[in-house]
């Protein structure tokens, strides 16, 4: 017998000002499946998933759960109804402890004389016993604020099921794990799927959805393109459907005439966790660094760039010695970094294209009265956008209303409107779509047949294998090996970031 259909979305609109973001979607899940969204960034994944859960109202069409129609005011109705949605970045408050999350407006009350007053035991226990569900410990008494993101999820679903919810909304919810988390989030999907929960999952990665998923749906464009069960379909025709075309190369890497060392770094140690690191960069090259979360690559380009202490170590440019204390110090020596977290560290959303290229540089623009130069500030926003390919209408449009990948885009121009000689790009494609992501590596690609110098940083094996002209595999804040272009796989890599014993590359 067929599993029942647990949610229906028919002729879905959603508009805003000027914006048509959703036209006609139709969407079906039903019970026990793990049914993926997929689209490009802007195509309205997200604007959907909130018209489902009650963010927004849709203009038309209905929505359908266990069989009966529904129209939401807010995430709560949503809850109270069976329908739950965790981001990527969770709506749990910091401040307050596990328990007080998990039931926060609707807990469990008792009498106690003649007052109505909050039942913490019967909350323990019955959050004690859905933990024991998901073969998950967690602290009931901790603050959010203490736990990792992969917990965090874990009391995202939790909380879920304490409202009895059959349908789960999962936005980009590998994008901050490990993959021993990941595969923990998985174990706990395919218990859900079998216990005959509805399970939608809207992610880029195009390895997960073949993985974990039954169905998928892609739209574009706020339209609805096709519905295919994964069993039938393969990676370029998904990605075919969300572009609108067939897609070339992934990595467009363009073979590049490698120079001389450009920087080095001899024994090198952060104030905590990176110990005795030496590695070099040529001119021209693309420097790749894997390994594991937690590794360490953040924390040494960090350190590097003067965002965070050494206590030892020497750096050298083109053969010269160089102290960097400060950000400041790494820019005045052609060191620029592109942070991984765009949003809270690369970009500021609610100002403009062109205040974000030119906020890092401000000093160059103003006139001799110390009174910021717009036209100037213009220019070199004009040139970037045109040279990146920024797609939005002016340097005047906010950061904040661009797609994910165009967010990029931005970050990237700010740090090369500091004319660098060395490039370090932190997970550059993170959360941005297929097409984007080639975009980028294409930007990437072509930079460094300027002479440009780029170290990056990924989690995406597949990214560094096409793209780098060598590969630094960190451990444990330590070298563990590296590898020419030719010689580097996915399992060599992962092999040398499993491994007991670190030795220098």
């Amino acid at each position: 017998m067929e599993n029942a259909t647990i949610l229906r979305l028919q002729d879905i609109v959603k508009t805003f000002p000027g914006v048509k973001a959703l036209g006609g979607i139709n969407f079906n899940l039903k019970s026990g499946e793990v049914h993926a969204i997929c689209g490009e960034n802007g195509a309205g994944k997200s604007t959907l998933m909130k018209v489902v859960c009650g963010v927004y109202r849709p203009d038309s069409g209905s929505i359908e759960v266990n069989g009966k129609k529904e129209s939401f005011s807010n995430p709560m109705e949503a809850y109270r109804k069976g329908v739950s949605i965790i981001f990527q970045e969770t709506s749990l408050f910091e401040e307050m402890t596990v328990l007080e999350n998990l039931f926060l407006g609707h807990e469990i009350t008792k009498k106690a004389g003649p007052f109505t007053v909050i039942d913490y035991r019967a909350m323990t226990i019955r959050a004690e016993e859905i933990f024991r569900r998901l073969s998950t410990q967690i602290d009931l008494h901790v603050q959010i604020k203490a736990l990792g993101m992969a917990q965090k999820q874990m009391v995202e679903i939790a909380k879920a099921l304490t409202f009895d919810a059959n349908i789960i909304i999962f936005d980009e919810p590998t994008a901050s794990l490990t993959q021993r988390e990941v595969t923990a989030l998985f174990a706990i999907i395919r218990s859900l799927k079998a216990e005959g929960f509805g399970i939608v999952y809207i992610s880029h990665r195009m390895e997960e959805i073949f993985e974990i998923c039954d169905r998928v749906t892609v739209i574009r464009d706020g339209q609805y393109i096709s519905t295919k069960f994964t069993s039938d379909t393969d990676k370029d025709e998904l990605v075919a459907d969300m572009v609108g075309r067939k897609m070339g190369s992934y990595y467009p890497k363009t073979e590049t005439e490698i120079g001389d060392t450009l920087f080095r770094a001899e024994h090198y140690y952060d104030s905590g966790f990176v110990t005795d690191i030496s590695f070099y960069a040529r001119r021209g090259e693309i420097l790749g660094f894997a390994g594991l979360a937690g590794a360490g690559r953040t924390e040494l380009m960090e350190s590097i760039c003067g965002l965070a202490p050494r206590t030892a170590g020497r750096l050298f440019m083109a053969g010269n010695e160089i102290e960097v204390q400060s950000y400041k110090d790494a820019m005045a020596r052609g060191i620029v970094y592109v942070s991984e977290d765009r949003g809270k560290y690369g970009l500021i959303a609610d100002m403009s294209i062109e205040n974000n290229i030119a906020l890092p540089q401000l000093d160059k623009l103003v006139n001799k009265f110390d009174i910021l130069n717009t036209e100037r500030e213009k220019e070199l926003a004009g040139r970037y956008m045109t040279d990146v390919g920024i797609k939005a209408p002016d340097g005047e449009f906010l950061v904040t209303n661009l797609s994910g990948g165009n967010q990029q885009k931005v970050a990237v121009s700010r740090a090369l409107a500091l004319k660098p000689e060395l490039l370090i790009l932190d997970e550059p494609t993170r959360g941005v779509d297929v097409n984007a992501k080639a975009e980028i590596h294409k930007i990437i690609s072509g930079l460094t047949q300027q002479g440009l110098t780029i170290i990056m940083i990924s989690s995406e094996l597949p990214e560094l294998i096409g793209m780098c002209d060598r590969i630094y595999v960190m451990k444990d804040g330590a070298l563990a090996g590296c590898f020419d272009r030719g010689e580097a796989t996915q399992e060599k890599i992962l092999s040398v970031a499993l491994e007991t014993k670190s030795a220098a590359g």
